[in-house]
């Protein structure tokens, strides 16, 4: 989804509900604003509370998956 909005007077730049419900970013909110040429890039900032209740993507411990992904990179240096 995009939107074109235009950059009031003091460089505030509002965009309208539908962006900011679907980007999960409500008053309040911290943001992140990344600047590259041409272009900024906004991105939510997660409370360790939020982080901390999203649903786990991994059943073993990060050493576990570090360990592995050694383990891998070492077979594939050996063959």
């Amino acid at each position: 989804m995009e939107e074109e909005v235009i950059v009031g007077k003091k460089g505030e730049i509002l965009p309208k509900k539908p962006l900011r419900e679907l980007a999960n970013i409500a008053p309040g909110d911290h943001v992140l604003i990344e600047a590259e040429p041409g272009q900024l890039v906004i991105k939510r900032i997660f409370t360790i509370k939020e982080l901390m209740n999203l649903p786990r993507i991994a059943s073993q411990s990060a050493a576990a998956i570090e360990a592995e992904l050694d383990a891998e990179a070492k077979r594939v240096e050996d063959t």
